[in-house]
């Protein structure tokens, strides 16, 4: 009980000091602010670009329902697929600002992601947008290196460092009482943010689905801030005076958190360069005409596929075979088409992964890193959630006109002059729904990340167990 007491005085005396520092409580004040402002802006924009998307959504339903005309020109027509936007998505929007939001549905092309945020904002763009996750990964940490860099300095140099060994009061017990006492802090300033986002999570629709990510979120926070704390407690235990331990806990930020990072998506880029866009286009429509191996000529393959339809159905001439031809044309294709665009997408595809293997791998040396990525995956604004996206609605859009086409094949053939269907028909069509990967595939796939923080968590614990148990700079200063 004397033990408790004693780590309750030492942690109430560094909070209500806390508290009556005014730089302290400015800081705080800041970044509330910032808080309530960010607040403000994301909602009215979730709001928005929900309400527009809804609006877009039923718009092309509507023109897609109210159809009268042939399977394969309404093909032609096709449709858009967007992104869905959730709550988690407005925490971190990671990538989406930069990687497109909606998907075009056309015969005879395999589109990309298109419509960026940032396409359409010049300061989004140049600077990024405000988001919680950038005031929670950036400036809280900052903040809290600030505080806990001069929490034993500031002791040493006001001399109360001298008066508190003096007493009997270990160095262990005074360092873990700094780092508690500015990790309350922290959590008391952060808290009500994330209890304004479960209450939105509440009243979103989304509660079942994104609730196991969000308390995910938290968790991450909250570690990567103890891990901050733990650093910054070391740079000031190991310091002598509070202006070197500020400038030294500073650099330790830079770097962490600006440096580094884009150090490390150089290398990346770099070492696992992407083909062009015009490059990989061009591979598509040469591997279409010429076929994949270079000698198989669409003219040709066209020509042995209908040769090989007649010998199947044991009929001399196109018109005896049991169903239109052009739709079935049409639709191999169309296979062919989409085959020689996974085959040389596959490059891109593992040029990618490998760019965010490495990066997850480059995670492990700084901890900013690892937390960040973890936020993103959870919040399902990664580069996982974006290829997840794309291609759910490649698979729609290939079962979508492998459907009119083959509608155009099996009844096109009884029908007189040009084969045309209404909204009876169209109308019957399902929607494009975006199915969110489950929770454990993503803990799954940034398991480096929580290793990489867990064991930075050990490490520095470690580092400051054996600070305190030897009194380093404590005994030092106190001689």
């Amino acid at each position: 009980m004397e033990g408790f007491s004693t780590w309750h005085m030492l942690i109430k005396k560094e909070l209500l000091q806390s508290y009556r520092n005014k730089t302290v409580l400015i800081s705080a004040i800041v970044i509330w602010l910032l808080f309530i402002a960010t607040t403000i802006c994301t909602f009215l924009n979730y709001h928005v670009n929900n309400k527009q998307r809804q609006a877009a959504n039923a718009l092309f339903r509507q023109q897609w329902e109210h159809q009268q005309r042939n399977p394969h020109d309404a093909a032609h027509f096709g449709t858009y697929l967007f992104k869905p936007v959730h709550l988690l998505n407005v925490f971190d929007s990671g990538i989406n600002d930069y990687t497109g939001n909606t998907y075009r549905v056309e015969a005879h092309i395999q589109h990309e992601i298109s419509n960026s945020e940032a396409e359409n904002s010049d300061t989004a763009m140049r600077f990024g947008n405000l988001s919680f996750a950038l005031i929670l990964q950036l400036f809280v940490p900052l903040f809290l290196l600030f505080i806990t860099s001069n929490s034993i300095t500031g002791e040493k140099e006001h001399g109360t460092l001298k008066m508190l060994l003096a007493q009997g009061l270990s160095s262990r017990k005074l360092i873990w009482a700094k780092v508690w006492a500015n990790y309350l802090l922290i959590i008391v300033i952060i808290l009500p943010i994330f209890i304004i986002m479960a209450i939105a999570l509440l009243f979103s629709g989304d509660m079942d689905l994104l609730f196991c990510r969000f308390l995910w979120i938290l968790l991450t926070c909250l570690v990567y801030y103890l891990l901050v704390a733990l650093l910054g407690t070391i740079i000031s235990a190991v310091s002598n005076q509070s202006g070197k331990a500020l400038l030294s806990a500073l650099c330790f930020w830079i770097f962490m958190s600006i440096i580094f990072p884009k150090l490390i998506t150089g290398i990346a880029n770099r070492s696992y360069p992407l083909m062009s866009r015009a490059v990989f286009s061009d591979l598509v429509e040469q591997g279409y005409r010429k076929g994949l191996n270079g000698k198989d000529p669409y003219a040709a393959r066209g020509v042995r596929y209908i040769n090989n339809l007649l010998k199947k159905y044991q009929v001399n001439r196109i018109e005896d075979l049991p169903f239109d031809i052009d739709g079935m044309t049409l639709q191999f294709n169309e296979d062919y088409r989409t085959m020689a665009f996974n085959h040389y997408f596959k490059e891109v595809e593992n040029s990618f992964n490998q760019q965010q293997h490495f990066l997850s791998l480059s995670g492990i040396f700084d901890p900013f890193l690892s937390a960040k990525r973890l936020s993103m995956a959870l919040a399902g604004s990664d580069f996982y959630h974006h290829e997840q996206f794309f291609k759910q609605a490649q698979a729609y859009r290939n079962d979508l006109i492998r459907k009119l086409n083959m509608q155009l094949a099996v009844h096109g053939k009884d029908v007189k002059g040009e084969y045309v269907v209404g909204p009876r028909y169209f109308g019957q069509l399902k929607d494009f729904s975006y199915q969110l990967p489950p929770l454990s595939r993503i803990l799954q796939l940034e398991k480096i990340a929580i290793i990489s923080l867990t064991g930075w968590i050990l490490l520095l614990i470690l580092l400051l167990q054996f600070i305190a148990s030897r009194s380093l700079a404590l005994n030092y200063a106190a001689v």
